[in-house]
């Protein structure tokens, strides 16, 4: 199949009007014609072109590479890309059939409808307007270089031609370059600064001729970007004006829709008007009540915090009370101890007491005795004393032992019956004070009993002071937390009257506001009718379409992009 004639045939074709579009934008025969002449495109521009379609041709996969080499570098053009139906092959076999198509074109009115569907399938696909007519600056380096070659090798081509048709001349070819080039000989009149005027009007022909065909392609391509940027242009416009009929038919609609609810807002203002009234009252009326409210709350919090106070200096005294108690236990226990140490040494006393007694029964015992020997001595005294009497030489000394036997014995008897009566008196004492410790350690167990007693009280006095100090301790805490709770209170309610003042004040500006609601009711019903804003139209891109619905088959040739 022929690529030209395949050209701007692809799937997103079945989505197009073309007759509308042609319509829309004003494209016929005469239209056509204008436009040529306008820029001016003539006969001579078609013969042009067809001249360029083999070096075209020739360049055509070169250009349309490099031309999408350039293209994917940038990533919104490679978004337009990827929503093209076909791949980049096909893009690249679509831009080659384009390049061939401009010089290969009969440029009448078919040939600049298929250029406008080509502009329209670009704008289905999303591609922007400057990327559309920037990526012709592209496409300008790229033809232009090989026409720029084209234009160099006519130069060349026309000065090989002039020194052809000099080879006759006596000098040879190549003197008659250099003659022609003003290096010397025969300049004159017919050189014109030092180069000859035929060699430069060949010249100037070749590069004037390749200049003419610079202008005829460039007024093509400018009759294509003529025509798709008008697609683009009928696009806005159409969908300008789908935006202004549908505004108009919201605005239509709205006002329909809102005359009802105008009127129920209407009657609700009033209603909320009068209910806001009534809260303005209400509110007031609370305000009031918790003013009075924080008053006696304020009396409340000053009572607590006299109890605070109270308790404070109840806990104090309770501490002070739990340590003496403390003390009084601690003298208990030295007492605990002293008492013990006094009944010890009680029970020493009358171990010494009751040892002393027997010690005293044994001297009694031992003076009974001395006693008993003291009489005998007074009697062997006396027997000697008489033995004495008889008048022998021993007698003497019988009578003088006799003597002192009895001196002893009478002494012996005044000291036994000194001793006698210190036993008496010791004996005399030490039952005395047998008696007295006996009597002192019933008073000291008597005391022991008690002061244990004591001490057992003392504890309980204790423990009572304690825990009674640990009571008014949590008292006091509670009783602060309380006063505090009160002063929070206290400030909430402050904060309700105020907050309360604040709704009132509220209310009554949302009253004023209603009434003045229900006075403007009227007018946003007229402004209603005048409703211009709209929100802009909503449809599924065809290229979204296209993908869903177009055969995987289509040509390959066909696309929608250059």
């Amino acid at each position: 199949m022929n690529p030209e004639r395949t050209f701007g045939r692809g799937g997103l074709n079945g989505f197009l009007d073309v007759d509308g579009l042609l319509e829309g934008i004003g494209l016929d025969e005469a239209d056509v014609a204008w436009r040529k002449e306008f820029i001016g495109f003539d006969e001579a521009d078609e013969q042009r072109l067809t001249d360029l379609e083999p070096m075209l041709r020739d360049n055509q996969d070169e250009i349309a590479d490099e031309f999408y080499d350039n293209l994917l570098e940038y990533e919104k053009a490679r978004d337009v890309v990827g929503r093209s139906p076909k791949g980049v092959e096909q893009l690249k076999q679509t831009q080659r059939a384009y390049l061939v198509s401009l010089a290969t074109g009969d440029y009448d009115l078919e040939y600049f409808e298929n250029r406008a569907r080509i502009g329209k399938l670009h704008e289905l696909l999303d591609m922007p307007l400057k990327q559309y007519v920037g990526q012709y600056g592209v496409y300008y380096d790229l033809i232009m270089r090989r026409v720029n070659e084209r234009v160099q090798e006519q130069v060349v081509t026309a000065i090989e031609e002039w020194l052809a048709e000099r080879e006759a001349d006596a000098d040879g070819g190549l003197g008659r370059l250099s003659e022609a080039l003003g290096f010397g000989g025969r300049g004159g009149a017919e050189a014109t600064d030092g180069l000859e005027a035929s060699l430069e009007e060949t010249v100037r022909d070749a590069i004037d001729d390749g200049m003419a065909d610079v202008l005829s392609l460039l007024r093509i391509i400018n009759l294509d970007v003529q025509i798709a940027t008008e697609t683009y242009v009928d696009s806005y416009a159409q969908d300008l004006e789908a935006a202004i009929e549908q505004r108009e038919q919201l605005a239509a609609d709205v006002e329909s829709d809102v005359e009802t609810p105008l009127d129920e807002l209407h009657e609700a203002g009033e209603v909320v008007a009068r209910r806001a009234e009534g809260i303005s009252q209400h509110t007031e009326s609370q305000a009031a009540s918790a003013e009075e409210a924080a008053t006696e709350i304020g009396e409340i919090s000053a009572a607590a915090e006299e109890v605070a106070s109270v308790a404070a200096e109840a806990r104090r005294e309770s501490e002070r009370t739990e340590q003496l108690a403390a003390d009084g236990v601690e003298a208990a226990a030295e007492a605990r101890r002293e008492l013990g140490a006094i009944e010890d040494a009680t029970e020493r006393v009358e171990t010494a007491a009751a040892e002393l007694e027997s010690s005293t029964d044994e001297i009694d015992e031992a003076i009974e005795r001395l006693d008993e020997m003291a009489q005998r001595t007074t009697i062997l005294a006396s027997n000697a004393k008489i033995e004495s009497t008889r008048g022998d030489a021993g007698d003497e000394t019988m009578a003088v032992i006799a003597d002192e036997v009895n001196s002893f014995a009478k002494q012996t008897k005044r000291d036994l019956d000194a001793i006698e009566t210190a036993l008496e008196d010791i004996s005399e004492a030490t039952a005395e004070t047998v008696d007295a410790v006996a009597e002192t350690s019933d008073r000291v167990d008597q005391g022991g009993e008690r002061v244990r007693d004591t001490i057992e009280s003392l504890e309980e006095i204790h423990d009572a002071a304690r825990s009674t100090a640990a009571g008014l301790a949590d008292v006091a805490a509670a009783t602060d937390q309380q006063a505090h709770s009160i002063e929070a209170t206290a400030e909430s309610v402050d904060d309700l009257s105020r907050s309360a003042e604040q709704v009132a004040e509220a209310a009554e500006s949302v009253a004023a506001a209603s009434q003045e609601q229900t006075a403007s009711l009227g007018e946003v019903s007229a402004a209603v009718g005048r409703l211009t804003d709209v929100e802009p139209l909503e449809s599924t891109p065809v290229y979204e379409r296209v993908a869903s619905e177009s055969d995987p088959h289509l040509e390959p040739e066909a696309t929608e992009t250059q």
